[in-house]
């Protein structure tokens, strides 16, 4: 019982802050910084690199993603087929599929995208200089990625929220 109630506290917290997070970002912190031009492009910077908030998501994207499954093993009796297609089942399974894609999308895109966007940020920095094109195109091209992936996550976990919410009460 006691496993249960911990793994509970730290799924809905990490999700929490998750969802949170990417909701903010995708609908309004990604939007401004854009419409702010290169100052935005700082402000991003600043917020993924140096105050690491790309490190906290993905650290409350993991505490969730494995919290979630430590809970669905338990509640579903070790992924018993009987329970999964149960409409308790089914719900938190759709939930379960729409956080796990997101956590992968921001593994493969976002995470590499920021990375992406961070090194050239420094390399236009280090110039002391105007960008060049290619640099230009480049990180136009990552932001657009990252708004993409950031938009695409955040819907998907507003799924995975309803998803959960509603689950004992289908």
């Amino acid at each position: 019982m006691i496993e249960f109630i911990v793994l509970r506290i730290v799924h809905i917290l990490a999700g929490v802050f998750w969802a949170g997070a990417a909701i903010m970002l995708a609908a309004f912190l990604e939007p401004t910084a854009r419409a702010l031009g290169p100052d935005g492009g700082k402000f991003m910077q600043r917020l993924t690199g140096q105050m690491r908030l790309t490190f906290f998501i993905l650290l409350a994207a993991s505490l969730n993603v494995l919290s979630g499954l430590g809970l669905y093993w338990l509640l579903s009796g070790g992924f018993q087929v009987r329970w999964i297609t149960s409409s308790l089942g089914l719900s938190l399974t759709i939930g379960a599929l729409a956080a796990i894609v997101t956590f992968i999308l921001g593994l493969t895109v976002t995470r590499p995208a920021l990375l992406r966007m961070g090194a050239l940020g420094r390399a236009i920095q280090s110039a002391e200089g105007p960008p060049t094109p290619e640099q230009m195109a480049e990180m136009q091209a990552l932001q657009k990625r990252l708004a993409t992936a950031g938009r695409i996550g955040a819907v998907l976990l507003v799924i995975a929220v309803i998803g959960m919410s509603v689950a004992r009460y289908i």
